[in-house]
């Protein structure tokens, strides 16, 4: 799951109640330029023939591993459709385990992709904080974002209400076990309330470069592992960036058919930040598990995870919190989100709830 900086979820690794700055105006280009991109990749070309032709090439196909002509590149147009299309295949926070590719996969890149027959289940690195250690096959383009996100937190004599608008994260296949990742943050907007003075923060906030490596179990077999790099830039608006370059290392690991049906995620981050006092860098050591679990029916999942954050020479305290969700697969390559973060230590965020979409292609 990709947070925002300014949004102060476990994901975001931002904690600090922002100082004052007056309101700013929105700006809704801002929201609406990333919504209309969203809208195009989701939809795509209009001769792509839409649900109906994706529908009924799956229909045509099932039973059958040759694959359909003029069927390949149907593509989704209508969330209603999506929601009628029972096509859908699970998608659980740790991909559920598959037979190990018997395919070379290896030759495959950004201009010569994968064809669709040979991609890999479709896993995403939200809802949850865990990374996933799989990445995008190969010349696909992945989408994974919130429609919004809502925080809430009281304490010290400070209530605070934040918002995030259309956080995503847009990845691309480089190679069969290699992806680049943009995350982008549109629109914040953080109001504190204090025992004499309010004050409100709003924007454009930072954004990240990220590159994950598969080493382990990308196409198949009971574990899989990965590392990820990431650089944050300060494209934040005054009072919703530090104004500085951060970055970090992850290392995220899945392991599949445990007792009980139960998936397990697991990740260790180690974040470059800076301190309380904006004048040096310290470390943030970001830990996680995560335990997904079918839910009913084949297209629904569950999931409950820890997340702790223990600082290293950055000011701050030990931070806890527990989140839970689900996952509904809308198709093969497309699938619904929501969940709810509880902050457990003194000084993590009272409560994030949020709800978003991703979809490949």
């Amino acid at each position: 799951m990709d947070g925002v900086n300014g949004c102060m979820c476990p994901k975001s690794r931002a904690r600090n109640v922002l100082p004052p700055q007056p309101a700013e105006v929105i700006n809704l280009s801002s929201i609406l330029v990333p919504w209309l991109f969203l809208y195009c990749m989701a939809c795509g070309p209009s001769d792509y023939g839409g649900i109906a032709a994706a529908t009924d090439c799956a229909r045509k196909s099932a039973g059958s591993n040759a694959p359909v002509a003029g069927c390949q590149d149907a593509l989704p147009t209508s969330l209603l459709a999506l929601l009628l299309d029972d096509s859908a295949h699970p998608t659980p926070i740790v991909t559920k385990p598959e037979p190990v590719s018997q395919a070379d996969k290896s030759g495959f890149t950004l201009l010569n992709p994968t064809p669709r027959s040979l991609m890999r289940n479709f896993n995403t690195d939200r809802p949850d904080v865990t990374e996933s250690p799989y990445t995008v096959d190969a010349g696909h383009f992945q989408a994974e974002f919130s429609f919004a996100e809502y925080t809430y937190d009281h304490g010290y004599g400070e209530r605070t209400n934040g918002f995030s608008v259309l956080p995503a994260n847009f990845k691309l296949g480089l190679l069969n076990n290699l992806d680049l990742q943009f995350v982008l943050n549109p629109y914040q907007n953080i109001l504190t309330d204090g025992p004499s003075l309010s004050h409100r923060n709003s924007g454009f906030g930072d954004t990240e470069l990220r590159a994950k490596l598969n080493l382990r179990g990308n196409d198949g077999g009971k574990t899989s592992f990965g590392v990820m790099t990431f650089v944050r830039f300060p494209t934040g608006s005054d009072r919703l960036s530090d104004h500085h370059v951060e970055g970090g290392l992850i290392l995220p690991l899945a392991m599949q058919e445990l007792p009980g049906r139960f998936d397990l995620g697991t990740m260790a981050e180690f974040d470059l930040d800076r301190n309380d006092r904006n004048d040096g860098y310290g470390v943030d050591f970001v830990h996680s598990v995560t335990i997904g679990h079918e839910l009913f029916t084949e297209k629904l999942n569950g999931y409950v995870e820890y997340v702790g954050i223990a600082p290293m020479r950055t000011s701050r305290t030990y931070l806890v919190y527990f989140d839970t969700g689900v996952t509904h697969a809308l198709s093969k390559d497309m699938q619904l989100d929501a969940g709810i973060t509880v902050g457990l230590s003194r000084r993590a965020d009272d409560l994030t709830v949020f709800a978003g979409l991703s979809f490949r292609r």
